[in-house]
């Protein structure tokens, strides 16, 4: 800051200092501030509790809810699979691309759903089993083989399946 004042004190005094007035150009002026020291911390007293690790909140996942929400998201993929077969049908190509966005995207969701600690493990297993075949999935839609993308649609159809039944042993 004061480096600016600095800089704007000299370039004015030049600016000033070509000119040819009788009007004494004005010194430019520093002013340097102190920044005041932090307040110390209070120190707890004996009376203020620290939270201790027991006394967090601890978020238990709601097995129905777990269930509905996967369900919903593993609908949408297999929505997006039945548009991909439709697209080959067709004879298209860039919705192809677009349902594997949107098919990484569910997975997305799945990822962030809150899971029951009874499937966790079954269920990260099954994500990265669907996160697989998703991969696959995208090398043959690149590929453009129309057999080829439509046995990655089915292996990714069945891979979603497997993911619901996971997520129906949550109850």
């Amino acid at each position: 800051m004061v480096a600016g004042v600095l800089v704007v004190g000299a370039v004015g005094q030049a600016l000033a200092g070509g000119r040819d007035d009788k009007i004494p150009a004005a010194a430019p002026t520093v002013t340097v501030t102190a920044e005041a020291e932090p307040a110390p911390e209070p120190e707890p007293t004996a009376d203020v509790a620290e939270p201790t690790p027991e006394a967090e909140e601890t978020v238990v996942a709601d097995p129905v809810a777990f269930k509905a929400q996967a369900g919903s998201h593993l609908d949408d993929m297999n929505k997006d699979l039945g548009d991909m077969v439709t697209t080959v049908a067709e004879d298209g190509f860039w919705r192809l691309l677009s349902n594997t966005v949107e098919l990484s995207f569910n997975i997305g969701q799945l990822k962030a759903l809150d899971v029951p600690e009874k499937v966790a493990g079954d269920w990260a297993a099954s994500l990265t089993a669907l996160k697989k075949k998703l991969d696959e999935l995208s090398d043959a839609v690149t590929s453009e083989d129309k057999p080829t993308i439509l046995a990655a649609v089915d292996a990714m159809a069945g891979q979603v399946e497997a993911t619901r039944a996971v997520a129906d042993t949550a109850e």
